[in-house]
């Protein structure tokens, strides 16, 4: 039948032992129909010796030439160049220092294309030649050398170099000349959604836009923040095809040595990025101007903002993972693809923003910690090149938005905010002096878990108008921290939302040392029933979140007998607000009036008339603002009649609270 397997055994061992040293070499014959070689054990019999040998090594350059075909003017153009003087690599290393791409020290310095390079540093070759002197032998053969280099680039690219130099000169450029203009490594400028940006010039290509359109692409690097260090991201712009010269400052981007005021441009960016230094890290300050998120479909949602921010990189990237920014460090290789990675815009015709590696995530997937403290300072050239842009949190859109270094202020504190709050002088000092103290030693504060039951929560209850809410304003302002006011309707209705939601807000305050004010919290502390599973939920939340809040957080309500138990023993300190006095009205008229003393002509007689009168602290603040409004339409001072016409007017209402008022508080005698 067949052959033995034993005898197949024996035949392979005696094969094995006998495997001869060494390598046999097989040699490429012809392709058959699909490109595949055919393999043979013979040396082809049309090879021929390579160009490059003993020989060519001798000569200083080696000038590779190849067909030309579509030029009638001639029939032969250099491919390629390749130096081989090492007195011709050492002149090289001065004129092309810190030329992106380029290292001079390597056996074989090739150069290829468009040669640029040597193009773009034409300038400086010449005047590098021009300096050669003939003292030694060695200074003859080097300008030898290079004098056999210049005749031949001159001879290929002539008409090119002095095109450009006279366009350049001119202060034009054609689209085809381009390349030649913006030398990688120089600084270029671009107006980036209105604001002056400077950026250094990685490389250029021409290519096609995302519609498929011709454009010239140019990748740039610039500094950014990623809220733990600075370090260099790169931006990809692109300039579309025209005809013709263009006036060089009329393209979206061009070397920064074109604008017509470089000097001042540079001042100011430098500036500008010193700015940015120092925002580096938690700031509160205040904003004027507009700001802007990344919508759904790409489009940047422009906001009016003016009010107060805190400037928080660190925070955008905890708070908005998917956008987050990331950075390569200024000491490290940058990871970032360059252009021949790059297929054009985004659909929608922005251009992309390159940041971080290609996975868009930061290293071991965590954040570094923070430490500003141990920041080298950025340089003159880094600062120049600084984004303009802040991430941060407004406080009155409740928002994370991307604001503007130039449109960030100083906020102008108001020093007697605390001072003019009509509050017995005791409980104001209680309310100052154990918030002070909880921000200062919140470390020595602790439960047996720890990080649970470091806040301070402070409840005011009271009828509406006596102060509450401008109780936490003032200690807010008088400490100089954020004061983030939040309600029911920040938060929604959807009990699996909320949880995150409150975490997240608390987070922020305890960041930024901020005061939480949750005014009108009767819906989050009303007392759970058997009935209202839904808000249920939500008061447990609530309960379970304050226990691991670790700022201070005033909450205000005019219906404390609502409360559910499990609230009394987590609030630190209760106040009661009384109804206003005689004394605390009079203040509080006086208060009001007393914000522009030459605005009135009121007697004291007739303030102690209107303080009769039963009004809540808003009522009073409500009523002067009528009456000076009818003030000025009649553009007289305000009087005691503008006064009492804006009472009569307002009669009804104002008897419609009084009554209500009466009511309300007879709960808390």
């Amino acid at each position: 039948m067949g052959r033995n397997t034993n005898a197949i055994d024996k035949e392979t061992e005696k094969h094995e032992p006998g495997m001869k040293s060494g390598m046999k070499h097989l040699y490429s014959g012809k392709e058959d129909r699909k490109g595949r070689y055919q393999w043979q054990d013979t040396i082809p019999e049309d090879l021929k010796d390579p160009a490059e040998n003993s020989e060519t090594a001798e000569w200083a350059l080696l000038v590779r030439n190849v067909k030309v075909y579509n030029d009638p003017r001639k029939v032969l153009a250099i491919h390629s160049i390749v130096i081989q003087s090492p007195l011709l690599k050492d002149l090289l290393a001065r004129v092309l220092k810190n030329y992106p791409g380029v290292t001079v020290g390597l056996n074989r310095l090739e150069f290829q294309g468009k040669f640029e390079p040597l193009i773009h540093r034409w300038t400086e070759l010449q005047e590098a030649i021009s300096m050669l002197g003939d003292a030694t032998e060695e200074d003859r053969k080097t300008k030898d050398h290079a004098g056999t280099l210049q005749d031949i680039l001159i001879k290929e690219f002539k008409n090119l170099i002095d095109n450009s130099q006279d366009m350049k000169s001119k202060r034009v450029m054609t689209y085809e000349h381009l390349w030649t203009l913006f030398q990688p490594g120089s600084v270029v400028f671009a107006r980036q959604d209105g604001q002056e940006t400077a950026m250094t010039l990685v490389e250029t290509k021409y290519g096609q836009d995302g519609n498929g359109q011709p454009c010239f692409w140019l990748t740039c690097r610039y500094v950014d923040w990623d809220g733990t260090r600075f370090g260099s991201n790169k931006l990809n712009l692109s300039i579309a095809l025209y005809t013709g010269t263009r006036n060089i400052t009329q393209l979206r981007v061009f070397p920064l040595e074109y604008h017509h005021d470089a000097q001042a441009l540079r001042t100011r960016l430098i500036e500008r990025g010193a700015k940015a230094e120092s925002l580096a890290g938690p700031n509160y300050r205040a904003y004027h101007g507009i700001a802007w998120l990344q919508g759904q479909f790409g489009t940047k949602d422009k906001y009016n903002v003016k009010g107060r921010i805190v400037i928080d990189t660190y925070g955008w990237n905890r708070f908005n993972p998917s956008s987050a920014i990331y950075v390569t460090p200024f000491n490290q290789k940058d990871p970032v693809r360059g252009l021949d990675d790059f297929d054009g815009d985004d659909e929608d015709g922005e251009d992309n923003y390159e940041e971080g590696d290609d996975s868009g995530m930061p290293i071991d997937g965590h954040f570094a910690d923070e430490d500003t403290a141990h920041q080298l300072p950025l340089t003159t050239e880094q600062k120049l090149i600084c984004t303009p842009l802040l991430r941060g949190y407004s406080m009155r859109n409740k928002q994370w938005l991307n604001f503007y270094v130039n449109c960030v202020k100083e906020i102008e504190w108001q020093t007697d905010a605390f001072d003019r709050l009509v509050l017995p002088k005791n409980q104001k000092e209680l309310i100052l002096g154990f918030t002070q103290s909880q921000r200062k030693h919140r470390e020595t504060f602790d439960d047996v878990i720890e990080g649970k039951g470091r806040g301070m929560i402070v409840l005011l209850c009271g009828p509406p108008g006596v102060g509450k809410t401008l109780t936490a304003e003032s200690v807010a302002e008088e400490m100089k921290v954020p004061l983030y006011m939040m309600s029911a309707g920040d938060l929604g209705l959807d009990p699996r939302r909320i949880e995150q939601k409150l975490q997240d807000i608390l987070e922020m305050c305890t960041r930024w040392n901020s005061v939480l004010l949750l005014d009108e919290a009767d819906v989050f502390l009303e007392e759970r029933s058997l009935h209202e599973l839904e808000r249920n939920k939500l008061v447990s939340i609530f309960l379970r979140v304050l226990e691991y809040y670790e700022g201070t957080m005033f909450l205000t309500t005019n219906r404390v007998q609502t409360f559910d138990p499990a609230f009394q023993s987590r609030i630190h300190i209760s106040l009661d607000y009384q109804e206003l006095s005689f004394d605390s009205r009079r203040t509080v008229w006086k208060n009001f009036l007393d914000s522009s003393p030459h605005d009135h002509s009121i007697t004291d007689a007739q303030l102690n008339n209107l303080t009769h009168m039963n009004m809540n602290g808003r009522q009073i603040k409500n009523i002067l603002k009528i009456a000076r409004l009818l003030a000025s339409g009649k553009d007289e001072k305000l009087s005691h009649e503008h006064i009492i016409t804006t009472l009569e007017v307002t009669q009804h209402l104002h008897n419609e609270t009084q009554f209500t008022e009466r009511a309300r508080g007879s709960l808390y005698q």
